[in-house]
């Protein structure tokens, strides 16, 4: 019994693979302030 302990110390890695996913989000959180600086190009036209 005591090899299939060792068994769940696999599955503690394949956590980490979706912690990859997480960093993901935060770059479209990135382009969503990029829309607020063609907002001062407008006033710059006036």
């Amino acid at each position: 019994e005591a090899p299939a302990e060792e068994a769940p110390a696999e599955e503690a890695p394949a956590e980490e693979a979706p912690a990859e996913e997480a960093p993901a989000e935060e770059a479209p959180a990135e382009e969503a302030p990029a829309e607020e600086a063609p907002a001062e190009e407008a006033e710059k036209e006036d």
